[in-house]
């Protein structure tokens, strides 16, 4: 097994997360976390997702980059903000749904939601790196898997909660995705519809408009279905050629053009962050 803890400017996760074009899968992440109902209650009762989704969404991804690209210091006070936000996440679930009865407990540092989260985003960032990139090896989707190993843990989930190997990962996501265990409760629902359609400026909803067709094409039949999301096999492939001509164009792109600049100034700063 390749090593779990291996991080930096020589690392799979550096060379893969910090592609900007990687972010295009948030929505579909999101969507699938959000289709386990002790997730989206969760998320409904104890997040301001509601109210500022805009906001909400910018914390969680300046959170996500410190955590994969920050000194030691950045990536464990990441870490800490998200334990704290979590510790006050924890309630009943109000309604039978899917496997899950009225009652239900459920908290935020649960392993089972944990992993759930986890799964979720390594799946989206595997799937989507090929598409608009270029190949990953089986032992750079291992090695990549591995390392993401070391943030689950500082965020709570303990390596014997987690498949062993990325094809055990795989298997994971594909059991829990066509299983009674993903249900679209009334608060998934709301909290969908803010993700794909959060407030913007009239300018910007053709952006929206692309973003909902991007995470439809990308999510699996089960959990489109699980939201009543329609979807053509003539969309299908009018996302695909749109993948086509950008897995065409990025990869030809200068770095400055496909590394966000908050990512450059974190790696930047972070080179020697297991060594600080």
């Amino acid at each position: 097994m390749q090593n779990d803890r291996k991080s930096g400017s020589g690392s799979t996760t550096w060379k893969i997360v910090s592609e900007a074009a990687i972010t295009l899968g948030g929505s579909r992440a999101v969507l699938m976390q959000l289709a386990h109902p002790l997730v989206a209650i969760g998320v409904s009762e104890h997040s301001r997702y509601m109210s500022d989704p805009l906001g909400r969404t910018d914390d969680t991804f300046i959170l996500g980059q410190k955590i994969t690209f920050g000194s030691t210091r950045t990536v464990h006070e990441a870490a800490r903000t998200i334990n704290r936000l979590h510790t006050r996440v924890h309630g009943n679930l109000p309604m039978d749904v899917g496997a899950y009865v009225k009652g239900t407990p459920y908290k935020a540092r649960d392993p089972e939601l944990l992993l759930w989260v986890h799964a979720t985003l390594v799946d989206t960032i595997l799937l989507l790196y090929p598409i608009l990139i270029g190949p990953l090896s089986a032992d750079e989707q291992e090695q990549y898997y591995q390392e993401s190993k070391e943030t689950a843990r500082l965020l709570g989930l303990s390596p014997k909660d987690m498949p062993k190997t990325v094809l055990d990962l795989k298997r994971y996501v594909n059991e829990i995705v066509y299983s009674n265990r993903l249900a679209a409760t009334p608060q998934a629902r709301q909290l969908v519809q803010q993700v794909l359609y959060p407030p913007v400026p009239a300018i910007l909803r053709p952006l929206m408009h692309f973003n909902t067709c991007v995470t439809c094409a990308l999510l699996p039949p089960p959990i489109r279905e699980i939201y009543g999301l329609e979807w053509s096999s003539y969309q299908q492939w009018a996302v695909d050629l749109s993948f086509m001509g950008m897995h065409t164009i990025i990869p030809r792109l200068p770095s400055s053009l496909r590394v966000l600049p908050i990512t450059k100034r974190l790696m930047e700063q972070g080179e020697l962050r297991r060594g600080t």
